[in-house]
């Protein structure tokens, strides 16, 4: 073990933080990002998203990074506003002449 007064403890230190990588379950970033995981896979096929998938596994990992430069950059997009067209309501026109009433 290295003491505080060994002038490598502290470049060591560094590179022991460097190494850990924190990766998000897909159920996590949906989560995250308040969608359903379907749409989390969808990103992940349109290149949006980087991710991380051991061979013979069917489970996939995302970097926190990737995660959050995702976040970052889909915030600050600058997106059309859509807005539906204005339905004309009108009301329903009532004939001027009575209707007849039928007897049985």
């Amino acid at each position: 073990m290295q003491l505080p007064s060994d002038p490598g403890w502290e470049t060591s230190r560094m590179e022991s933080t460097q190494e850990k990588v924190s990766y998000l379950t897909q159920r996590e970033v949906a989560d995250r990002f308040r969608v359903t995981q379907s749409t989390v896979k969808n990103w992940r096929e349109k290149g949006l998203l980087a991710y991380l998938r051991v061979s013979g596994s069917t489970r996939v990992l995302y970097p926190a990074s990737a995660v959050e430069e995702l976040e970052r950059t889909s915030l600050h997009q600058e997106r059309e506003v859509i807005k539906p067209r204005e339905v004309k309501r009108e009301r329903p026109e009532i004939s001027p002449r009575q209707q007849k009433v039928w007897r049985i």
